[in-house]
């Protein structure tokens, strides 16, 4: 498998955007799993500065890149492909020139057609020209996004040079933040002095490890770029796969710290049991084993409030014990996991099994 490293600095700014709208959550789950995190004072002081923004285009647009990250290297593409240690700026990602918007639009109808629609593009390249109230209402039950997305994505659909203005626009205004903040010169500065002084060998082995920790395999026929970011330096947000490529952001101390080192069976078996003990998250884990859900139906199965439902699912993710489809928002119980905890069990207390 052909593997790039670098940094696309999109995602760092992505990541802060995750973690000011979801603060209590990801620091639930990262106490939970025994990760000493403190938030930088820059981080704090940017998600101060953008939720104390109240414009609707700000709240809009920080809603859609929250639900739409996963979407990210479709909306924010770079003019040249992604070599081993480069670094692109977010200035550089702004592409809106005529020819980069139809681009964005074309990538973005395959694969929201095909991942959240379960349509061909040309399918749905027909719907808009021939049916768009159509198109509306099928965007529009599509579950765990809300109404600024789904406006969102009707503006890049119908509207498209409209929906690149709002978002490069807005981009910009929340990079005023991320600058002013100095999260923006600090993650810069973390980034490159890593990237500089160490060998692409260590992404390569905690990349390795991550893949073991999570027991994960992927298509060998599609390259995969690992970026890294440092705004929430211990998180990231999943292996995803579009139609000719693997994605993995990277927090910088899960490179550095967290899967450094080959974890051994009893600590990830200890951390998976430890998640599995708490009584909501094991009912939660049932009901996915029936059939896959969306969050809100969480939500409504446990009685319990959204953030709450994150946390839980957060945990349960980071333990891989479920698979969350970042395209269409659905949950699914990640039965290998169950599998390999029961082998591990056995050969560790050396356990044969009868015949």
């Amino acid at each position: 498998m052909e593997l790039i490293t670098g940094y696309f600095e999109i995602y760092d700014l992505t990541m802060a955007i995750q973690f000011s709208l979801n603060t209590g959550p990801v620091e639930k789950v990262l106490k939970t799993l025994g990760v000493d995190y403190e938030p930088s004072t820059q981080l704090m002081e940017f998600r101060e500065d953008l939720l104390r923004d109240t414009e609707w285009s700000t709240r809009m647009y920080i809603t859609f890149m929250n639900e739409l990250g996963v979407m990210a290297p479709i909306l924010f593409p770079i003019r040249q492909k992604l070599q081993d240690g480069m670094f692109v700026t977010i200035e550089e990602s702004l592409n809106i020139a005529e020819e980069g918007v139809k681009l964005i639009r074309d990538r973005f109808i395959r694969v929201f057609a095909e991942r959240r629609l379960k349509i061909s593009h040309d399918e749905l390249n027909l719907m808009i020209h021939e049916n768009p109230q159509k198109v509306s209402q099928a965007i529009e039950a599509i579950g765990g996004i809300s109404a600024d997305t789904v406006w969102f994505i009707n503006q890049l659909l119908f509207f498209p040079k409209t929906a690149m203005d709002f978002l490069s626009s807005n981009t910009l205004k929340i990079l005023n933040y991320y600058e002013r903040s100095g999260l923006r010169e600090l993650n810069m500065r973390l980034v490159k002095g890593y990237v500089e002084n160490s060998s692409p060998q260590r992404i390569r082995d905690a990349f390795s490890n991550y893949l073991d920790y999570y027991g994960i395999t992927l298509d060998e026929s599609k390259p995969l770029y690992i970026t890294l970011q440092n705004s929430v330096p211990h998180t990231n947000s999943g292996v995803m796969t579009y139609p000719t490529f693997h994605l993995l952001i990277m927090g910088l101390e899960e490179v550095t710290e967290d899967f450094s080192g080959r974890i051994p069976k009893e600590v990830r078996l200890r951390s998976l049991l430890k998640v599995l003990s708490d009584e909501t998250r094991f009912k939660i884990l049932k009901k996915l084993n029936n059939e896959p859900a969306l969050q809100r139906d969480l939500v409504e199965f446990t009685g319990l409030a959204k953030s709450t439902i994150s946390y839980h699912i957060g945990l349960l993710f980071k333990s891989s014990l479920i698979d969350v489809d970042p395209f269409n928002s659905v949950i699914y119980v990640r039965k290998e996991t169950i599998s390999r905890a029961a082998a591990d069990i056995r050969n560790l207390l050396n356990i044969r099994e009868k015949r």
